[in-house]
């Protein structure tokens, strides 16, 4: 008996992360996640998975060199500490191998399979034999660091997710797998130290800092190596490299020595965004001694970068986007193209060189680890299947697959399937590239109301993957249309220009698609159109509700309102450096806001928005339903819902989550 996809599904949603391909059992390793239960799970091909561990708080797995011991994350009353298990003897108990005071994150194997390193935060001032030591159960501070008062004089003081800078910021930490030493620190600085691994000597730490960086240059990093004895730094790159935001590029490190990374292209900026908007990325080979850096990709017609900033995949956590091949002559990668996560190959010898596609198809990839062989373990899903583990032909692109995640939801629900199609941009510059999502089992000759979801960023870009969101939607009757108009990435270099995304080209791209699909689509129903999206998605939201009539009811989330509130509080700050006078800056600020002309919104307006927001500040939502509901009569339907303890995102806490799912649900079918 089939049923229909429903919100209440992500309560039980079957995630699965961090594989390993262990080629000594021709077996894939796990961790596999439902219902608060975490597992770490084996699955040899041919055969039923089965459990070998069950913890509570279990989280990455990584699997030592020789293919003999599990390294992982679990929670007790000391808190998230690293723990190491005999893969040959899974029965025996695993043993804690650190006490931490603070939790341990990212762990990875030195080559020779002596050491761990970790990430744990710390101060520069801290002792190191008090973080050494995890606070008893009955332990209370003497002072809430909460309650601390924040001393500012720069900018960079605030991030999304994390709040005003404390002293505490991730550090490196190294400790032997046999437990017989107690964890010691390698990192020093006032600054963040992550996405590290060891060189091939096992000495050696590779990472990336923003130990030199200008704080607002918060998403550009540069890459350090660490001598894991002496704590000695080298710093390896002056140019910046793609770190936290918002595909991280974990350098890789060559058996012979040296290093692959990928180093964002500033020309003479010296800030992290251009006019065009996020600076292309292209992947070096540096040599051993770190001497000479040489670029080993160049952008082409089949390869516009070398990362991939795919918005709706949701899949491959716990993988890498590049790796070496097993014989270690080739690096593959992931990039966006044409609206696919691709993989691409190219050699490592040689320089700027052409990347050959690997995938080209109608699945998205979007994590990658090196296998056995000509192999490649890789991450996938597409519109209608949850995600998958294969092995993927490094040569041929032939696949196998290991692991289907969520069998029982494919075998009773009907998923839909996607259709894409594109359009010649008006201005014809670029064209517009995207999909329809139908109705799960639609009556043929029946119309249905439609919704226009548009993708934050605006360099992000939509795919063809499975969103569950959208699944859940569609099961309750609703069609979906999202597309890339101009701003987003994966369609080369002019299509993503940042202009585009806000001077009415986007608005216009997505306009376009749209009545395109109405006129392709015969069951989309042109007089009950919605309109959503969240970050950009909210942003351009709010500017179509001023300036067209096609949409019968709108949900803005999380968005930008006034430029001035984001120039002062947002994590991201504005300039006022281009203008004349101060005062000329705020009024061009203020009359380029999405808050003018909301007198003109002719269709209901639903506000969702997090009150811990730093991105897109929540003060800007209060304006907002303030400014709707003073411009319009009383019965004009306009709400606002806050959530507290929720960021830059959609709300992760299961009760919030539900809620927020269901009041756009509501919305929609009040509406359309």
């Amino acid at each position: 008996m089939t049923r229909h996809a429903a919100f209440p599904d992500f309560l039980t949603r079957e995630t699965v992360a961090s594989p390993a391909y262990l080629s000594t059992l021709s077996a894939l390793l796990f961790l596999r996640s439902q219902e608060g239960k975490s597992e770490i799970v084996l699955k040899k091909e041919g055969e039923t998975p089965r459990v070998l561990l069950s913890l509570p708080g279990l989280s990455s797995p990584v699997v030592s060199p020789d293919e003999k011991r599990l390294a992982f994350l679990a929670v007790s009353e000391t808190g998230r500490q690293l723990y190491v298990m005999d893969l040959l003897q899974p029965q025996t108990a695993p043993v804690c191998i650190t006490s931490m005071r603070h939790p341990v994150m990212d762990p990875q194997w030195s080559p020779d399979g002596k050491w761990l390193l970790f990430t744990s935060p710390a101060a520069e001032e801290d002792d190191e034999q008090w973080l050494l030591t995890p606070a008893s159960p009955g332990e209370r501070p003497a002072w809430d660091p909460a309650l601390d008062p924040v001393a500012i004089t720069d900018f960079g003081y605030k991030f999304d997710g994390l709040g005003f800078a404390r002293p505490s910021v991730l550090q490196l930490w190294v400790v032997p797998a046999d437990a017989s030493q107690k964890p010691h620190r390698i990192s020093h600085g006032p600054a963040n130290f992550m996405h590290a691994l060891f060189a091939a000597d096992s000495r050696h730490v590779i990472c990336e800092s923003n130990l030199y960086c200008d704080k607002k240059e918060s998403i550009a990093m540069d890459v350090l190596s660490i001598d894991r004895e002496t704590g000695e730094m080298t710093r390896i790159t002056r140019d910046k490299m793609v770190v936290s935001y918002p595909n991280p590029v974990r350098p890789l490190a060559l058996p012979g020595g040296g290093y692959v990374i990928g180093i964002l292209d500033y020309g003479e900026k010296s800030t992290h965004t251009n006019e065009a908007g996020y600076p292309a990325c292209t992947l070096y080979r540096v040599s051993g001694d770190a001497s000479t850096l040489t670029p080993i990709t160049r952008q082409t017609p089949d390869c516009f970068d070398t990362v991939q900033f795919a918005y709706n995949a949701g899949i491959g956590a716990g993988m890498e986007k590049v790796q070496l091949s097993s014989d270690g002559t080739s690096v593959f990668f992931l990039a966006g193209y044409m609206g696919q996560g691709t993989v691409y190959c190219v050699p490592l010898a040689g320089e700027s060189q052409a990347p050959v596609r690997l995938t080209d198809s109608a699945w998205c990839y979007n994590g990658l680890r090196t296998a056995a062989g000509p192999w490649l373990l890789a991450s996938r899903a597409a519109s209608d299947t949850p995600e998958q583990y294969v092995l993927l032909h490094g040569e041929t692109g032939e696949v196998r697959v290991l692991y289907q995640s969520s069998e029982a939801w494919l075998r009773e629900i009907p998923f839909s399937r996607a259709s894409d199609f594109s359009v010649p941009t008006l201005d014809g510059e670029s064209r517009v590239h995207g999909w329809v999502l139908p109705p799960q089992e639609m009556e043929e000759g029946k119309k249905y109301p439609c919704i226009v979801y548009v993708h934050g960023g605006p360099h992000p870009f939509y795919t063809d993957s499975f969103d569950l969101e959208m699944q859940c939607f569609a099961g309750a009757g609703f069609g979906l249309i999202f597309c890339n108009p101009r701003g987003s990435s994966g369609y080369g270099d002019r299509h993503r220009n940042m202009a585009r995304a806000f001077d009415g080209s986007a608005y216009t791209d997505i306009l376009q698609f749209v009545h395109e699909a109405g006129r392709r689509f015969s069951w989309i129903d042109m007089d009950r159109l919605g309109l959503t999206g969240g970050s950009y998605g909210g942003y351009m939201t709010n500017y179509a509700a001023t300036r067209c009539s096609l949409f019968r009811a709108y949900i803005t989330q999380r968005s930008t309102v006034n430029a001035l509130i984001s120039y002062a509080s947002s994590d991201m700050q504005g300039s006022s450096a281009d203008f004349p006078s101060y005062g000329e800056f705020m009024d061009h600020e203020v009359e380029h806001s999405e808050i003018v002309g909301m007198e003109k919104v002719s269709a209901p307006f639903l506000i969702l928005h997090g009150m811990d927001d730093l991105r897109c500040p929540v003060e800007g939502a209060h304006q907002l339903f303030v400014a709707l509901k003073d411009s319009h009569a009383p019965d004009f339907p306009v709400k606002l819902v806050l959530y507290p303890h929720t960021a830059h995102n959609q709300p992760t806490e299961k009760r919030q989550q539900q809620h927020y799912y269901r009041t756009m649900l509501e919305w929609f079918k009040a509406y359309l």
